[in-house]
């Protein structure tokens, strides 16, 4: 399993259509084969920072999602209007119930 976490930030002026384009996809992806969890969060609507949480069954899936059509769309529309990216993908070895 992998974890793509993460935040990323824009002007805030392109947050409302951010949010709306996520809300118009996210049930697609979370349907998605491999899809375990899938957040994109508006944390800080002012200061146009997104909180990114998604986890994998692994490299394949996340990479059939990158090929998706509406996430070809979305990085299209988006992509290129983030101020800052800062994402790393966790490769996860074991899950435990929380609270221990």
């Amino acid at each position: 399993m992998i974890a793509l976490v993460g935040t990323m930030t824009f002007d805030p002026a392109e947050i409302a259509p951010f949010a709306q384009a996520v809300r118009d996809m996210v049930g697609r992806v979370r349907a998605e084969d491999g899809c375990v969890h899938y957040s994109l969060l508006v944390e800080d609507e002012a200061a146009g920072l997104v909180n990114v949480s998604e986890i994998w069954r692994d490299d394949a899936a996340l990479q059939a999602h990158l090929a998706q059509p509406w996430t070809a769309s979305f990085f299209a529309r988006f992509g290129g209007r983030t101020k800052d990216v800062s994402l790393l993908i966790y490769d996860v070895a074991a899950t435990r119930p929380f609270p221990p």
